[in-house]
């Protein structure tokens, strides 16, 4: 199961990427609302990006063991290369799923930008890393 363990690698590394912007992000909408919850004025930067570590962890850790299972049932299955991928198969399923996800935030102008860089990572990430990682392993 080198699948799964690398989904858990990759999305440890994106916990670690996300985390600190997330944190950044949070603090520089802080007018009102949401953000304003989450970190009211005075909030240290360091400890609100422990805070989001944590449950970046836990849901892109899961997310890519989920992810590397999937790819382990399509790899026994479809063991086909394309698009730079070990598995075109997968990497289709994930660049699928991120766009089912993320397209729904286009209504949202203030967060747009935001959402489609990361989505594009996310993609680059999940859909390109975790074979190649798995194939390495």
């Amino acid at each position: 199961m080198a699948e799964a363990f690398a989904g858990f690698v990759v999305g440890f590394a994106m916990s670690l990427l996300v985390a600190p912007a997330a944190a950044v992000l949070v603090l520089r909408a802080n007018r009102a609302g949401l953000a304003q919850r989450i970190a009211p004025p005075g909030t240290n930067v360091v400890a609100l990006s422990m805070v989001l570590h944590f449950g970046a962890m836990l849901v892109f850790t899961g997310a890519g063991m989920i992810l590397g299972i999937a790819l382990h049932g399509i790899e026994s299955r479809r063991p086909d290369g394309g698009l730079g991928s070990p598995n075109v198969v997968y990497t289709l399923l994930v660049v699928a799923l991120t766009a089912v996800v993320a397209l729904p935030t286009a209504v949202v102008p203030a967060v747009r930008r935001f959402t489609f860089a990361f989505a594009i990572v996310f993609a680059a990430a999940f859909g390109w890393g975790v074979p190649w990682l798995a194939t390495a392993g």
